[in-house]
Parts: C-alpha cells; sequence; structure tokens
C-alpha cells in the first residue's frame, strides 16, 4: 500500500487528523505553471526579458511585501553598513545553451581542431546569465551586485551558467545605467575601496581545443621507450590553448565598463584522451598533416581507413577556464562618495 493512502493510526480521532492537515497546509507546494505562463515566459526570455515570476519577486521585495535575502554573511553586512552600501535583494540569472553537434552529438571543431562553436556556447550561457541577473538588480534600482556566485557545468555539448548575488544600492549616489558585477565577497569588496579600486566585472576565459596524437608524442608513450621525457608537442599546444582563453578573458573584460586589471582569478584545466573520427575527404589544417590513399598521416604517424571509410585518431582533449573579477583604479586612496557618484554617473 503506497505511503500516501495509509490507513489512520490506531487511537487517532478525526481532530488529529484535521490539525495534521492544517499542518501540511502551511507549506507552499510547487504549482507547474500553466502552458499559457510557460508561453508567455518563453517569449520574454527570446526578446531579451525575465520571466514574470522574477519581475514580481524582486519587486514585493524592494516594496517590502517579502523579507529581502542575500547571500553576504555577518562581517559583509557589517561593513557594508561601514560604506552605506544597502542590500535589497538576491538576484538571479541562468541560461542553458546547447552548441552546435554532429548527428552522433560529437563536437565540431574547426580547422585547426578548435571547439570554436563550444567556446561561442560558454560565453553566451553566461552573457545571458549575467543579463539576466542585472535586469533584476535593475528592478530594484541597485548600482552593483556583489558577492555573485557563479556556476559553469558541462553535459557534452549543453552549457550551463547560474549565478546569484545580492544587489546593493550606495546611499546618496546615482544608480548607474547598468548595475556593477563583482564575484567578490562583501568584505573583499569594502576592502578594494579602502584603496582606491572598484570591482566593476565578472570575466571568463575558456579556450577548448582537440590535439591529434602524431610520431613524436606517439614515439614517446611507446611501451619501448624507458627514457624520461617531456611531451613537448603537447606542452605546445597547451600553451596555445592558455593563451587564447587569456586573450578571450581580456576581450571579455572590454564589453563593458574600463577595467584596469583582474584580482581573484581561478583557473582550472582539463585534458583527457578521446579520438577524432576523420573521414577521406578530410583536410587538416596543422602543418605535416596529409592524406594518402588509404588513410591519414598526422606528423609522420600513419592512420588507416576503416571499412566506412573513417580512420580513428588518438587525440587529447585540453581545456583552460579562467575566472577572475574585473577592476578598475578610480582614485589614489580610500574612495570618497562624491568620486564614487561621479564614476556611477559617467557609466552608460
Amino acid at each position: 500500500m503506497p505511503w500516501f493512502r495509509r490507513q489512520k493510526p490506531d487511537g487517532a480521532t478525526s481532530e488529529d487528523i484535521e490539525k495534521s492537515r492544517a499542518l501540511q497546509r502551511t507549506f507552499q507546494q510547487y504549482r507547474a505553471e500553466t502552458e499559457e505562463q510557460m508561453a508567455r515566459d518563453r517569449e520574454a526570455l527570446e526578446r531579451g526579458g525575465i520571466p514574470d515570476a522574477a519581475e514580481q519577486r524582486v519587486k514585493n521585495t524592494v516594496s517590502g511585501k517579502l523579507p529581502w535575502m542575500s547571500t553576504l554573511d555577518i562581517p559583509d553586512l557589517y561593513l557594508a553598513d561601514e560604506i552605506r552600501m544597502t542590500p535589497l535583494v538576491q538576484v538571479t540569472g541562468s541560461c542553458f545553451y546547447q552548441s552546435a553537434s554532429d548527428y552522433n552529438g560529437r563536437i565540431y571543431l574547426d580547422s585547426n581542431y578548435d571547439a570554436a562553436n563550444l567556446v561561442y556556447a560558454y560565453y553566451r550561457a553566461k552573457n545571458d546569465a549575467v543579463d539576466r541577473m542585472r535586469q533584476e538588480a535593475l528592478l530594484a534600482g541597485a548600482h552593483a551586485i556583489v558577492d555573485a556566485q557563479f556556476k559553469f557545468s558541462r553535459q557534452q555539448h549543453l552549457i550551463e551558467c547560474s549565478v546569484i548575488g545580492t544587489a546593493v544600492r550606495f546611499e546618496g549616489v546615482k544608480a548607474p545605467a547598468v548595475p556593477l558585477v563583482s564575484p567578490l565577497s562583501g568584505e573583499e569588496f569594502y576592502k578594494m575601496l579602502q584603496v582606491g579600486w572598484i570591482p566593476v566585472s565578472y570575466c571568463l576565459g575558456y579556450h577548448w581545443h582537440c590535439m591529434p596524437v602524431g610520431f613524436n608524442t606517439r614515439s614517446i608513450q611507446s611501451v619501448w621507450n624507458f627514457q624520461n621525457q617531456e611531451l613537448t608537442s603537447m606542452v605546445d599546444r597547451f600553451q596555445d590553448t592558455r593563451r587564447h582563453a587569456l586573450q578571450q578573458m581580456v576581450s571579455d573584460a572590454r564589453g563593458g565598463p574600463r577595467v584596469d586589471g583582474f584580482v581573484g582569478v581561478a583557473i582550472r584545466t582539463e585534458i583527457e584522451e578521446t579520438e577524432i573520427r576523420m573521414s577521406g575527404g578530410y583536410r587538416g589544417g596543422y602543418a605535416g598533416f596529409g592524406m594518402m590513399g588509404n588513410g591519414v598521416t598526422i606528423d609522420g604517424a600513419f592512420y588507416p581507413y576503416n571499412a566506412e571509410g573513417v580512420a580513428e585518431v588518438p587525440a587529447y582533449n585540453l581545456e583552460f577556464f579562467a575566472t577572475g573579477a574585473g577592476v578598475a583604479r578610480i582614485g589614489p586612496g580610500r574612495l570618497t562618495k562624491d568620486a564614487l557618484s561621479s564614476y556611477l554617473s559617467a557609466l552608460h
């Protein structure tokens, strides 16, 4: 018998049962949106807006109908009061974005074996999530979003970016056209202001490269090689991947307010073995790659075609992921209210 259809316990009166039901009714139950509401939310997202429920939550919080929530801890709140920074509402944003793939669900590679579509998907997911969070902050009349906590995940070619932070307002300061976004905690934000810096943005540096294994790497990894040796080809390609990712981070910073530097930079790298399936008509982008009548040659290593006309080439996926807070220098010392107001007013 299912638990939700169990019989009345022995000794329980009708009054006991009614009290139990009344207690259960005090808890909110999940109610799925109607088809009409989901359609309106999709239309709002497609035109660059946010769902009705998110807009209503922010408005009810700012008006006092709902209690405000914050990602800030107690020391953060204490220091926020010191600089007359008032928490307004907890704001969020999310985006799930699918990178282009082939009919087997494999990630596309360009002629240089870079996953350009996947890289684009990461930035699109991040930018859309941040934009939706900013829209909530704008509804609240916020100057900035502090303690913005980001989460990225990937399932094959599906990218997720979710972010949650605290929208804040500075006392006696005019709001900028677009709120600043900082992944720094309230305490870190406070300390930056004390030395003339202000966090202005969250920046991403990401690149994904697939390196086919050629003769040099293959010979070093041979079971007949008993020497300690560096995989120079892999080092070279990994350095290229890192360089492209950091270049992307600088470009990402240039999409918003002026950034003079990055703080709190975190780096994550992944290297995994994989294989590339090359058909007979494929032309690689690396020097030393060529085609032969019954297979493909990569840097001196020959890989024959199978019965389907496909060569299975061993490779390594190289992934470099960097994030950090973009900061701008406003003055030589502790920022005054006038200096902060002047800077925010100049942002368009």
